[in-house]
């Protein structure tokens, strides 16, 4: 054998021993431990993924606030382990996460602008099970040997799913059949009200954002839908956001503009191009409230939202709902957590401020 090719063996046999030896030590590293028991799950992308039981520590990556949100309904904010990523704490906006999970203040951050996972900071925390909403997410975590679950609400109709799901988790199924009994509740209470309106009379409703002139969520169709409202936006559509045009805004002429950022709503009020729309020239511009989460976006408070549509739409119809005492109860039953009269008036303006 020449002496060429005793070096590349060499070389190989070395890279090898390297390998085994980082193996070895990530192994041994994460290993169970002895008698730890084990559970099998289906996530929501159909794939089987064996967790530690009981699920003591967990990461949320992609959309964390919407996540911790779900966490937070089941009673065990106490096992996220990241904190919130700078994305969202620099908008300022995301006060009740710390109100409901106050250990989140100074976690580590998991991942980067872009959303992607920080492998090594997540290693480092060691968690029982980190939970995506992005499919790339997974993909790159498995390969790294963590337990990743992956979560999808894209209907309304998914957050039933998803909850059955985190609580089969977290053993927590007795607190997610209650949700979606409330959830169910809720709906069906407002539509004893609203059920029976003409289409011709509910009121036209755009909820978008103006900055991007885009509506940024599916859902905000359905529940102005449930609210008794017709969404001027209701079509069908593949993607999950829809640009819109200034001209749009005027052709269907929305009796009622939904934003779910404080700072816009100048901006529309001010925009020239929209100044014949009925919603500008009646004062109709209303802003969504936001608690663990922006209520007007997919997440754990979406009854709520219909509740608030629904007053917002129909004062008349609905002077029996009080928003105040419905949104106490909320988050005491789900959240454990007795907000103040101040505390709920914040949430319900939607300003809430860091």
């Amino acid at each position: 054998m020449d002496k060429k090719n005793v070096v590349i063996i060499t070389a190989i046999a070395l890279i090898l021993v390297v390998c085994a030896a980082g193996y070895s030590l990530y192994a041994s590293a994460h290993q169970p431990v002895s008698g730890q028991k084990t559970k099998t799950i289906i996530d929501m992308e159909g794939r089987t993924v064996v967790i530690p039981h009981p699920v003591q520590k967990v990461v949320t990556i992609g959309s964390v606030p919407v996540q911790n949100s779900f966490i937070f309904a089941l009673g065990k904010a106490d096992t996220i382990v990241n904190g919130i990523p700078a994305k969202f704490v620099q908008q300022g906006r995301w006060k009740y996460q710390y109100v409901f999970a106050p250990h989140l203040e100074g976690q580590p951050e998991m991942q980067s602008a872009s959303y992607e996972p920080n492998i090594e900071e997540i290693m480092k925390a060691a968690p029982d099970v980190v939970f995506t909403m992005d499919q790339a997410t997974v993909d790159t975590l498995d390969q790294s040997g963590l337990s990743v679950v992956y979560l999808s609400w894209v209907d309304a109709e998914d957050v039933k799913g998803l909850m059955a799901l985190m609580g089969e988790i977290y053993d927590r199924q007795d607190a997610a059949r209650d949700y979606v009994q409330y959830f169910d509740d809720t709906i069906q209470r407002v539509n004893s009200k609203v059920g029976q309106i003409p289409e011709n009379e509910r009121p036209k409703v755009l909820y978008f954002q103006y900055t991007g002139m885009t509506v940024p969520h599916k859902i905000g169709d359905w529940w102005i839908m449930k609210g008794g409202g017709r969404s001027v936006t209701d079509a069908p559509r593949q993607t999950e956001s829809l640009k819109i045009e200034p001209e749009q805004i005027v052709g269907w002429n929305p009796d009622i503009i939904i934003i779910s950022t404080p700072s816009e709503i100048g901006a529309v009020y001010n925009d020239t191009r929209l100044s014949t729309v009925n919603a500008i020239k009646n004062k109709r511009i209303y802003i969504t409230p936001m608690g663990a989460h922006i209520w007007s976006h997919r997440g754990i408070e979406t009854p709520l939202t219909v509740l608030w549509a629904a007053k917002l739409f129909y004062p008349d119809r609905f002077t029996d709902l009080d928003l105040e005492q419905e949104t106490t109860e909320f988050y005491t039953q789900f959240f454990g957590y007795t907000l103040t009269p101040d505390q709920v008036k914040e949430i319900l303006s939607g300003k809430a401020k860091i």
